[in-house]
């Protein structure tokens, strides 16, 4: 589930600013995906459709290049719902899922869209690639309630009907063959049904950092140990009248450091879980946070105004955006 709302900061001076695009842009009747450049930023994009499921739409992934000017389109007919989770493999391949229909979308590094799977029946929402050349794929959702507000329902689990995830994370060989099974803590999000929603690997490489949205806790999994670890931070109460203290993505930089985005603003933690930055943006909404190239600038997506930013972590300036559509988005990367 991804609910919020607001609108994004950008500085009057020095922006590369995407021209406005028509719907059609966005949306062009075949697919016009190029092949991956240093710099491109792929966004999960849903073209939401469906008047009695407000997350149920044809799969789309946007191409951008690294001002966000569009460059291309992909469509995806197997999924069903919103395609997010995207992150590259190894070997440059884009991983992405839809956890409604439990399958993980593959597109090579040449723009080919590769036969959509199910590794099993579970709501997978994102994927960690381990040194071994191992991976694990990590529950999105756990329990069994539904979301009060959206019209969208998740399907309950064939081996499980009253539940719709267990939180679990799947451990592969690079065979694709199952290993083994490990159960983290979960916070469950303000809908209680929130798994490991977000997840990246700290920089030992076996560590995973992960949240629940809309939950306040930033967890720590040691996939080596199958061991939980301390949260590496928990935010505070929010006062009476503010937004709740929530967290959505998290990202690790190449300098041994995480970004976050937390519905207002985008923060940079210490490993050890200090806060070494935070830049605050308009509104309320930004749930999506992707590294640059180079550790000094991140994207941020904006849930409920369908913005994305590029964001300076220097100063916090906006160096470019462009505007897709609201709640749709649900996944982010740069191709590095």
């Amino acid at each position: 589930m991804r609910v919020l709302v607001f609108v994004c900061a950008f500085c009057a001076a020095g922006v590369a600013v995407s021209e406005e695009q028509a719907t059609i842009d966005f949306a062009p009747p075949e697919s016009t995906l190029q092949p991956f450049a240093r710099g491109d930023v792929f966004i999960g994009a849903t073209l939401l459709n469906d008047p009695n499921d407000d997350h149920a739409g044809r799969g789309r992934i946007l191409q951008f290049d690294a001002d966000l000017n569009l460059k291309g389109v992909l469509w995806i007919e197997d999924t069903s719902h919103l395609v997010g989770g995207l992150t590259f493999a190894p070997d440059n391949t884009l991983w992405a899922f839809d956890s409604f229909a439990w399958l993980v979308v593959r597109v090579k590094p040449d723009g080919t869209l590769l036969p959509t799977k199910r590794f099993a029946d579970r709501p997978f929402g994102s994927v960690q690639f381990l040194d071994n050349g191992h991976f694990v794929l990590i529950e999105y959702l756990k329990g069994s309630a539904q979301p009060e507000r959206l019209t969208t329902r998740y399907p309950y689990l064939p081996d499980d009907p009253d539940s719709v995830g267990h939180g679990e994370i799947y451990e592969y060989d690079a065979g694709e063959n199952l290993i083994r099974r490990l159960v983290p803590e979960v916070h469950g999000g303000v809908s209680g049904s929130m798994g490991a929603t977000h997840t990246t690997l700290a920089s030992d490489g076996h560590t995973l950092v992960y949240t629940s949205e809309t939950g306040p806790r930033l967890m720590r999994f040691d996939l080596r140990a199958g061991a939980q670890l301390a949260d590496l931070m928990t935010l505070p109460d929010a006062p009476p009248g503010a937004p709740l203290a929530m967290m959505f993505d998290v990202e690790h930089l190449k300098d041994d450091r995480f970004v976050l985005p937390l519905g207002t603003r985008v923060i940079v933690l210490a490993e050890s879980g200090e806060e070494v930055a935070g830049f605050p943006l308009e509104g309320f909404g930004w749930a999506l946070v992707a590294p640059g190239l180079n550790g000094e600038t991140a994207y941020a997506a904006n849930w409920f105004t369908g913005e994305v930013v590029r964001l300076s972590l220097e100063d916090g300036d906006i160096l470019a955006r462009v505007t897709i559509a609201p709640k749709c988005l649900a996944g982010i990367v740069q191709f590095h």
